[in-house]
């Protein structure tokens, strides 16, 4: 039962700070490129890798890897928002932002959790 109270808490925080990222990417960078998608999912990423290193080499109590995880990284990383958005504009006839959407996400979500995975050795594997 902890376990889901902690997933809950971390998915209303990871919610949160998506739409938040969302919201302030659309203001500072306004356009038609889903920006606010793609740094989450870099930053998700990131801290996806780092935090699991972390809970591995660590005496943190594994509960919290459901709150920051599975929680908070789950609901703020969506790919599912990532999927419709290329869709979208793709459908739009945006092709080349749809592609460079898709290339970007991938690919920088893949270096954001490679350079988290490095972090988190360099910090705990000394």
């Amino acid at each position: 039962m902890l376990k889901l109270v902690l997933i809950a808490i971390g998915g209303a925080f990871g919610a949160l700070s998506r739409y938040t990222i969302a919201f302030l990417a659309a203001k500072f960078f306004p356009g038609n490129f889903p920006l606010g998608t793609l740094i989450v999912n870099i930053l998700g990423s990131f801290l996806v890798c780092f935090l699991a290193k972390h809970f591995l080499y660590s005496a943190i109590d594994p509960m919290y890897r459901y709150l920051f995880i599975v929680g908070f990284l789950g609901a703020l990383t969506t790919f599912s928002s990532f999927t419709y958005e290329s869709l979208i504009l793709f459908q739009e006839k945006m092709l080349l932002l749809g592609v460079l959407n898709i290339f970007l996400n991938f690919t920088l979500s893949f270096i954001g959790g490679i350079l988290g995975f490095a972090l988190a050795n360099y910090l705990f594997l000394k």
